[in-house]
């Protein structure tokens, strides 16, 4: 039997170390085997903004760890339907329900992202997607995840409206 001062030391060491296991995630299978279908890397992409367009970018962006850092709204806008041409310099412009707005701007893999400090929508929200003097507004609100690939991923079908893209088929933005 322990004595009364270690028993208290064991049980604290215990605590301890369950508060460290349980903080460093890893702890909800779910969420895990989520990250997990997402596949490797692309070779020669390092992680960074550039890294993986098309994917639901708020599975790893979550903010639960700190690192990947959180996004609250985060895509990749493409140049045509069915084609995986990034659309280089749209801008895609986000009005939460409390009417703040907020605009970001693709880089070269066609991905946008905010942080929570940029902006922190209220859902529902609405977007409109432009490139140039092309415009794009989506039909439906979104109403509870910006990550635009949790609805927007090929192909296209019931389940899904297919990539987000603005159609510059023929045009010169």
């Amino acid at each position: 039997m322990l004595s009364g001062s270690l028993a208290l030391a064991a049980a604290l060491v215990l605590a301890l170390a369950l508060a460290i296991a349980s903080s460093l995630g890893g702890c909800d299978p779910v969420h895990s085997d989520a990250i997990d279908a997402l596949g490797g890397e692309a070779p020669g992409v390092r992680k960074g903004p550039l890294h993986r367009p098309g994917q639901p970018c708020t599975t790893c962006h979550d903010g639960e760890l700190g690192d990947p850092p959180e996004f609250t709204v985060a895509g990749t806008i493409y140049k045509n339907e069915g084609d995986t041409s990034p659309a280089v310099g749209a801008v895609v412009t986000m009005t939460s329900v409390d009417g703040k707005t907020y605009a970001s701007t693709t880089n070269e893999a066609g991905n946008f992202y905010v942080t929570p400090s940029e902006f922190r929508p209220v859902y529902p929200m609405k977007v409109v997607v432009s490139l140039g003097q092309l415009g794009v507004k989506m039909t439906s609100e979104i109403g509870r995840n910006g990550s635009c690939a949790k609805c927007h991923f090929d192909p296209p079908g019931p389940t899904s409206a297919g990539h987000v893209f603005i159609p510059t088929n023929g045009m010169t933005p």
